[in-house]
């Protein structure tokens, strides 16, 4: 069975906690009242989707690095990478 089978056959909770504690934070943006928060574990790409006004996970999904790039390049200060 693939780590993305099984990490999606996993409850939301249980993505969200594996994420938290054994994922590398990569990007985050906002949009909204959403928090949304690139991670790499596992080599998976998670994407945790964050309701900051109702404070409530939204989503813990398996995303694939070329179909959200373009969302977070946006958010990147290149000015302020020396």
């Amino acid at each position: 069975m693939s780590t993305k089978k099984t990490f999606l056959g996993l409850s939301l909770p249980e993505r969200f906690l594996l994420t938290m504690d054994g994922g590398t934070t990569l990007l985050a943006r906002k949009e909204g009242d959403l928090s949304i928060v690139l991670f790499e574990f596992a080599r998976l790409y998670i994407e945790v989707r964050f309701d900051v006004k109702h404070y409530k996970i939204i989503s813990v999904e398996v995303v694939e690095l070329k179909d959200v790039e373009d969302d977070y390049l946006d958010d990147i200060q290149i000015e302020n990478l020396s």
